[in-house]
């Protein structure tokens, strides 16, 4: 340990730093997940649509040509679908779709994504 004051003062004040952002991430988050629940009410209500829409060129091309080699098609759902340990079954563009964004979402932003697993959860635990 260190006599240091300056060095004891400084560790005092980071490691108080990171309880106190600790906590201000674990509030931000359970807005997120309040957020997506409200979202997911909405969406079970009929007042939100369950769509969403890209404008990709590039993206879109490759999907259709997916869609025109069945095989390939298959390839990468059966691989996205492994990269989410989820059990391999019948795949389409909606599902490649999907699937492709909630990997994209995991790997890129993990803390959110489990934000709506939770919200996912909570809303299915809501009525018991």
């Amino acid at each position: 340990m260190s006599d240091d004051p300056d060095l004891e003062d400084l560790k005092a004040q980071t490691s108080q730093g990171d309880r106190l952002d600790s906590e201000a991430e674990k509030m931000d988050r359970q807005d997120l997940v309040e957020d997506i629940v409200d979202e997911l009410e909405a969406i079970d209500a009929g007042d939100q649509q369950k769509t969403v829409s890209v404008w990709d060129g590039q993206l879109a091309a490759f999907i259709r040509a997916l869609e025109d080699n069945p095989e390939h098609l298959n390839a990468v759902g059966h691989g996205l679908q492994e990269r989410l340990d989820i059990e391999g079954g019948d795949v389409d563009r909606s599902a490649i779709l999907r699937l492709a964004l909630r990997v994209g979402f995991q790997e890129a932003a993990p803390e959110q994504f489990e934000a709506v697993r939770e919200a996912v959860r909570k809303q299915a635990t809501k009525g018991l």
